[in-house]
């Protein structure tokens, strides 16, 4: 029996088995266009995480907290109380628009943090000349967001479902992911605290 013959014979059973194909191939192109066709993210993004390697199990004579205060990313010192205490520096991370990749600020234990004794507060270096926007949503409509129960599209919605908490950036159906810069400290969305948004 030659091909022709056999595709003549048989046309009903190869158009079922490859129309599912052709829909499945169509939806994820489809699905994939938005994100393809959707302005990048503009704005870059500070955010930071507590970094329990640093410092876990020292005893530290003070602890850290970040804020933003008019528009600047400001570390607060506060002595221990007393005894020092069990606790954990942060790490500063800066998503950069432009590249796409996120990289460390570093930030250290202060060189004389045993003589601090009242709150001290003072711009963290490195980012001392960047205003930052704390807002949610950044003026480009990007926000921090997960792919938690979020797959590749349509389908990934309907078979695979494999989100896994991973933080990106996402503004209508595009979706940028905050790539994990080489050697850097893992996180996931769920750790992730939001400082702000980088103003030109």
């Amino acid at each position: 029996m030659g091909p022709g013959k056999f595709v003549k014979e048989n046309l009903v059973l190869l158009v079922g088995i490859a129309l599912p194909v052709v829909m499945m191939a169509a939806f994820l192109v489809a699905s994939s266009l938005p994100r393809t066709l959707a302005d990048p993210p503009q704005y870059d993004l500070v955010f930071f995480v507590d970094d329990y390697g640093a410092a876990n199990g020292n005893n530290l004579p003070l602890t850290v907290n970040l804020v933003v205060k008019d528009g600047t990313l400001v570390a607060q010192y506060v002595p221990a109380a007393g005894e020092a205490v069990y606790g954990y520096w942060k790490k500063i991370y800066r998503f950069e628009a432009a590249t796409r990749t996120v990289r460390e600020i570093p930030f250290g234990l202060p060189s004389d943090l045993n003589s601090i004794t009242t709150l001290r507060e003072e711009p963290v270096a490195g980012l001392e000349n960047v205003r930052l926007d704390t807002r949610l949503q950044a003026p480009d409509g990007y926000e921090l967001s997960n792919d938690e129960y979020r797959g590749n599209g349509l389908i990934g919605e309907l078979f695979w479902r494999n989100g896994s908490g991973r933080p990106r950036l996402r503004s209508g159906a595009s979706s940028v992911p905050l790539e994990l810069a080489s050697g850097t400290q893992y996180y996931t969305y769920g750790n992730i605290q939001f400082l702000g948004w980088v103003l030109p």
